[in-house]
């Protein structure tokens, strides 16, 4: 009888724990206190995690900012988090919401996680569509995991290695996640050092990253609109050095948009019709540029080269799909 006592009573403990909102559920730690703040001062941008979520419901999985992310926040802009409004903070808590309950070895792909999450305000999200269908899809972020010895880590699949796991967003930003997932009954949360950033056009997206003659190629052929208002579109910029063959762009009298070797048409050669990120290039596809450039994947010692250009700076989160970065 003492035996089935204590079998309920375990049983009981269990059950309050998975039946928590985030907010109960976060309240257990000290660090997320200001995250805490913000749900309770924002009940109805933050309705979904407030409240238990049934058995029937979708899972998430919720990147909580700890109060250093707050702190740091606060230096950088000059003003705390809660000073925006109620729709910035939905924006925000839908882009930490991701689809699904992700856990620590989901973390570990080898070539890297890109998640959906719950944003999908146009302002932010505006990619393709899917085919035959009005449904829209929404914004990502992409998670890779790295070695390293220091702080609480994800034990990776190789035995005796520890790993953290990187978070990249909008402008290619990137948070640091701490891998010990916590429970909630909505899914799974993990605490992250940093506000992920809410994804911006192409071209803003490529100067973040310093990617600044390709932005100045398509300033110079008139097509900085056209390449904004894309959606769905993945732009492979060669990087400031290789657009040295070109010379000073800002008074290049090269040929700029006449005929098939003009810069216009070296820069549409280098725009892909679709989302893609280094999650969706697989060794040996033959894929087309917009002006139907034939493009071959190569996977050689863990780079993917495009013909002969290699991806040396990857999945930067654009509002209307994502930038990557060639070394020619």
């Amino acid at each position: 009888m003492v035996l089935t006592v204590a079998f309920v009573i375990v049983i009981v403990l269990v059950s309050k724990t998975l039946a928590q909102s985030l907010l109960n559920a976060t309240a257990h730690y000290s660090q997320l206190s200001d995250f805490n703040d913000v749900l309770l001062k924002f009940p109805d941008a933050a309705t979904s995690l407030l409240t238990n979520f049934s058995s029937g419901d979708r899972k998430q999985t919720i990147l909580v900012p700890n109060n250093n992310a707050f702190a740091n926040y606060r230096l950088q802009r000059g003003a705390d988090i809660s000073s925006l409004s109620s729709s910035d903070i939905g924006n925000i808590l839908n882009y930490h919401t991701l689809q699904g309950s992700l856990s620590s070895s989901d973390l570990q792909t080898p070539e890297g996680l890109v998640s959906n999450t719950a944003l999908q305000n146009e302002t932010y999200d505006d990619r393709e569509v899917l085919k035959n269908t009005h449904a829209k899809l929404s914004q990502v972020v992409y998670i890779s995991s790295k070695n390293t010895s220091a702080g609480t880590k994800i034990v990776a699949r190789q035995a005796g290695v520890l790993s953290s796991a990187d978070v990249k967003s909008g402008e290619g930003n990137e948070i640091t996640l701490q891998p010990t997932p916590g429970n909630w009954s909505g899914g799974t949360f993990y605490i992250v050092d940093g506000f992920l950033t809410l994804p911006v056009n192409q071209t803003d997206t490529m100067t973040a990253q310093g990617l600044t003659s390709m932005v100045l190629g398509l300033s110079r052929t008139n097509v900085t609109e056209g390449t904004n208002a894309a959606k769905g579109l993945t732009c492979v910029c060669p990087n400031n050095e290789a657009f040295a063959a070109f010379g000073n762009l800002a008074n290049t009298t090269a040929n700029l948009s006449d005929g098939p070797a003009s810069l216009l048409a070296t820069l549409t050669r280098h725009g892909l019709t679709g989302s893609y990120y280094t999650t969706n290039f697989t060794d040996g596809d033959l894929i087309q540029s917009q002006n139907g450039y034939p493009i071959l994947v190569t996977k050689r010692n863990g780079s993917i080269f495009l013909n002969d250009a290699q991806i040396v700076g990857t999945n930067y989160i654009a509002r209307t799909g994502a930038v990557h970065a060639l070394d020619r």
